[in-house]
């Protein structure tokens, strides 16, 4: 009987150790499974962002893409030399430039006429955001938000040297493609990104709009006005061109392109247009 024992012992440990010895077997294969293979090509890096792509919360006009250069006038010499991101009060293209307006802060003994020498630093907020590249004039002068005397220059810049984003006719195209519902609610972001401000005295209609830019005419009417009805975007209204998809051309008076949505009511369409037209004419 103890021989019969031991002989089953014997079976069993040698069962165990035979088991142990696959199973450490498999742990090695599974680890020489997972164990990454090296490669021979280097990681791509990391994409670096394209330098004046990056655009504040807010956009009252067209900003420098970028470090760039502005002009006395197309063509013309160099003027002064301003940061990304600076704001440019850019007035409409032609032929791929357009006359702006740079603002800097001054001295409060620094008025209209004053000439500001060559490399003279360009201020906003006050920190240096550029500098002057000849001697400069100051064409008029005013107190901005801050109470800071501020000046205003006179220049030319190339389209091509303004971020795409800032230009609120390329940010609207682009916009409404991804916000094809096009309602008040969903609207509200780019009205505030680009400081609309509403007014409700073409009724029953409410619009969103700002101002051209004073670069091109002292007295500016609008640029891009947002049409609602009933909290729905109808259409479009622009100084400049758009490119809008699903819309209707409509010209409307003193130089206004007017662009409605294809869904829009032909009657209701009709309204608008004679109302806008009778409110554009009645303005100074």
């Amino acid at each position: 009987m103890r021989n019969h024992t031991y002989f089953l012992l014997a079976l069993l440990l040698a069962g165990c150790v035979e088991n142990q010895q696959h199973e450490q077997h498999a742990d090695s294969t599974v680890q020489q499974e997972e164990k990454p293979v090296k490669e021979d090509k280097p990681q791509p890096a990391t994409p670096v962002p394209e330098a004046g792509n990056t655009l504040p919360e807010k956009i009252l006009r067209e900003r420098a893409a970028g470090t760039v250069t502005l002009l006395d006038g197309i063509n013309g010499k160099p003027i002064a030399q301003v940061d990304d991101n600076v704001e440019l009060e850019a007035g409409i293209p032609n032929k791929g430039w357009s006359a702006t307006l740079l603002t800097t802060e001054l001295k409060s003994t620094q008025q209209e006429g004053t000439v500001l020498k060559k490399g003279t630093p360009i201020v906003a907020n006050g920190k240096t955001v550029g500098k002057l590249l000849q001697d400069v004039e100051i064409e008029t002068t005013y107190k901005n938000d801050k109470g800071v005397n501020t000046g205003i220059i006179r220049a030319a810049v190339a389209q091509s040297k303004l971020k795409p984003g800032s230009i609120i006719e390329n940010a609207l195209a682009a916009y409404l493609k991804e916000h094809p519902e096009h309602t008040l609610a969903t609207m509200k972001p780019f009205i505030k990104q680009f400081q609309l401000e509403s007014m409700d005295n073409i009724a029953p209609f409410i619009n969103y709009y700002n101002y051209e830019s004073a670069a091109d005419d002292p007295s500016p009417g609008f640029r891009t006005v947002l049409a609602f009805h009933k909290d729905k975007l109808i259409g479009v209204m622009d100084s400049r061109k758009l490119q809008l998809e699903s819309t209707k051309f409509v010209q409307l008076d003193r130089g206004y392109n007017g662009y409605f949505f294809a869904d829009t009511e032909e009657q209701l369409k009709k309204s608008y247009v004679k109302k806008f037209n009778e409110f554009v004419n009645a303005a100074d």
